[in-house]
This record gives structure tokens, sequence and C-alpha cells, in this order.
């Protein structure tokens, strides 16, 4: 199976891993990081040279490794992208124990899915968390992390959503019950 990916300023189709004649979807963690207080957000601005969205608000995120609990994956993702630690783990995340080596966890948060147009199918799997500190830019990757009230970040949905990248724009419509 091929799908669209954005490679080098151009839509190019590329080959996607599958199994059983299905493609396999690529798995990620999103966090919408709220400061100690619940006021403000934790918004960055993409910055992958030649990339269609460079310059565009997201939240924190990326891919979620193999046999890497969720809450791992989210604070590994936020730390990386923004130097932010986070002070406590994401909401929603709840360990099941399925035998003496084997354990699940089961988590309540919003789930995003990319790919429905033919691109490059992706799952983002969306948490809430806590975090601190002052965030620091990542060249390359992110750019002018900064910590934003929520009602600017309402605003700018409601008023202007081309400001964000698309899978942000949907996670954050979705958390703020629009």
């Amino acid at each position: 199976m091929t799908y669209s990916v954005w490679v080098n300023e151009q839509w190019v189709d590329v080959p996607v891993p599958e199994m059983g004649g299905e493609a396999l979807v690529v798995p990620n963690v999103a966090a919408i990081v709220l400061s100690s207080d619940r006021t403000t957000m934790l918004l960055q601005r993409r910055d992958k040279i030649g990339e269609p969205v460079r310059g565009k608000l997201e939240i924190p995120g990326g891919r979620w490794g193999a046999g890497e609990a969720p809450e791992d994956a989210v604070a590994r993702e936020v730390r990386e992208e923004t130097g932010i630690e986070l002070v406590e783990p994401p909401a929603g995340v709840s360990r099941i124990e399925i035998s003496e080596n084997r354990a699940c966890a089961a988590v309540h948060p919003v789930a995003v899915v990319n790919g429905l147009d033919g691109v490059y199918p992706s799952l983002h799997v969306v948490f809430e968390c806590t975090g601190e500190g002052r965030p620091r830019a990542q060249p390359g990757e992110t750019a002018d992390p900064q910590w934003w009230p929520l009602d600017d970040v309402r605003k700018l949905l409601a008023h202007d959503p081309d400001q964000f990248v698309d899978q942000t724009r949907a996670m954050l419509t979705v958390y703020f019950g629009g």
C-alpha cells in the first residue's frame, strides 16, 4: 500500500507497512499540558523545514514507542519538544494486570485519527497533564513554545483556526467541547 507523505516540499507516495493487507496505523501521543493553576496551556510552533505546516501552532506530541507506557511516552515527548517536566502524570491512565508478567493500560483520552483522506495513517491519543517551567524551543523541530491563556486559545480556535496544525485543531476542538 502507498500513502501520500510530505517530503522535501512535495507530496510523494510512499509504501506503508501492512499486515494482512491492511496498513498499520502509526500510534502517537499528544499532550494538552496545563499549568498548575489550570489557566494556561502549552503551545508551540511547528519548525520542520519544508513542511507545509511549518509555523503553525501545535501541542507537544510524537510517536509512541513500542513497549512504552502511556505516561512515559507523554512525558518524554513533552520534555523533548519543550523542556517542560510534567508535575502530575497524564489524567485517565489506569493499569490493569492481566497476569503475573503481562499488563495493559486503559486510558480515557481524546483520540484523533489522521489519514481519512488517503494520507499517511496515524492515531493521536491525547492526554491532559500538568507541567511547570519555562519552555524552550527545539530548533528544526519546534519554535516559540509558550504558555497561552486558555481564553486566548479558545478565541484563536474560533476565529482563526488555520493558525493550528490540523490534528491539533481537532484535538483542541474536542477538548474544549466544540
